[in-house]
C-alpha cells in the first residue's frame, strides 16, 4: 500500500523547501557582503608593507616620510575598529556559522604567531625578524586558504597558494624585500578577491 501526504503535508514541504532556499540566498548576500572586510584588510595589511619598502629606495619630503610613520599603527587599528562595527552591525541581521568559523580561524592565526615568536625566541636566544616574517607568511597563507576552503571562493584558495609561494620565495630574501612581497601577496590574496566578491554582491 503507498503511502498517501495530505495537502497540509505537502504544503508543509514546500514551505520548508522554500524557507531553506531564502536561508541560502540571505547565506550568500552576506557573504558578498563580508568582501568588504577582505578590501579593507587587504589594503591594511599591504599598504604599511609597501609603504615601508618604498620609503627605502625613494627620496621623499620629510613632511611625507613624517605622515608615513603613522600608516603602519593607524591603518591596523582603523580596520579592526571598522571589523568590529561591521560585525556588530551584521549580527543583528544575521549570524552564519560561516561568520563565526572565520572569527575562529584568524583568531588562532594570532595566537600562532605568538607560539611561533616564542619558540624562536626559546630556540635562538634572539629576535630574527628574517626568519621570523617569512613563517609569520606561511601561517598567514594557510589561514588564507582555509578562508577560501570555508566561503568556497576559489581565487581566495589561489591567493592562499600564492601567498605560500610568495613566503617561500622571501625566506632568501633580507628584510626589506621580503616586506615587499609580504604586500604583494596580501593584495592579490584579500584585496583583490575582495573587490570581485563585493562588486557581485548585488548579482
Amino acid at each position: 500500500m503507498e503511502p498517501t501526504y495530505s495537502d497540509s503535508e505537502a504544503f508543509d514541504e514546500t514551505q520548508s523547501l522554500r524557507v531553506i532556499r531564502d536561508m541560502i540566498q540571505v547565506s550568500q548576500r552576506k557573504l558578498r557582503n563580508d568582501g568588504i572586510l577582505l578590501i579593507v584588510w587587504g589594503y591594511a595589511a599591504s599598504l604599511p608593507s609597501l609603504i615601508k619598502y618604498f620609503k627605502e629606495i625613494l627620496f621623499l619630503p620629510n613632511r611625507v616620510m613624517f605622515l608615513l610613520k603613522f600608516v603602519d599603527p593607524v591603518l591596523p587599528l582603523l580596520a579592526l575598529a571598522f571589523t568590529i562595527y561591521y560585525v556588530l552591525r551584521e549580527r543583528k541581521k544575521v549570524t552564519t556559522y560561516i561568520g563565526a568559523s572565520l572569527r575562529y580561524v584568524w583568531f588562532s592565526l594570532i595566537g600562532c604567531m605568538v607560539l611561533t615568536n616564542l619558540i624562536l625566541y626559546n630556540v635562538t636566544h634572539e629576535v630574527n625578524f628574517a626568519l621570523q616574517h617569512p613563517l609569520f607568511m606561511v601561517l598567514t597563507a594557510f589561514a588564507i586558504l582555509v578562508t577560501g576552503v570555508i566561503l568556497r571562493y576559489k581565487l581566495i584558495i589561489l591567493g592562499g597558494i600564492v601567498f605560500g609561494i610568495l613566503a617561500y620565495i622571501a625566506s632568501f630574501l633580507i628584510l626589506h624585500d621580503q616586506l615587499f612581497l609580504d604586500g604583494i601577496g596580501w593584495f592579490l590574496a584579500l584585496a583583490i578577491p575582495g573587490h570581485i566578491m563585493y562588486y557581485r554582491r548585488d548579482k
